[in-house]
């Protein structure tokens, strides 16, 4: 399997995909992807989107989901060397908003 590097809007590197789980950069557990691009966190709450981008957008606009049955956390991967830092992207149109963005 190979490591999807995701970024924030500003190019800061938050997180990075495994397979089908999301881990910070120190390999701690996220969540995991459902139906392509769904981003649910370790409880089973949807999160947002995982764009093309390498960006986890969400729409404020849409409805709150029920939660899905959570997944048994998988085993800890090694983490991946950083990547080199990203240009910042373009602002996210109404009524989208960057996951990541405001948390350290």
């Amino acid at each position: 399997m190979s490591y999807r590097y995701l970024f924030t809007t500003s190019g800061r590197y938050v997180a990075f995909m495994y397979g089908d789980c999301l881990f910070t950069p120190q390999s701690q557990y996220l969540g995991f992807i459902r139906n392509g691009n769904e981003f649910h966190n370790k409880s089973g709450q949807f999160v947002g989107y995982v764009t093309d981008d390498d960006r986890v957008v969400r729409n404020r606009q849409e409805l709150p989901r029920l939660p899905v049955l959570r997944r048994l956390p998988p085993l800890q991967p090694l983490p991946p060397l950083p990547p080199l830092p990203r240009l910042p992207k373009l602002p996210l149109p109404w009524p989208y908003e960057d996951v990541f963005e405001n948390i350290k």
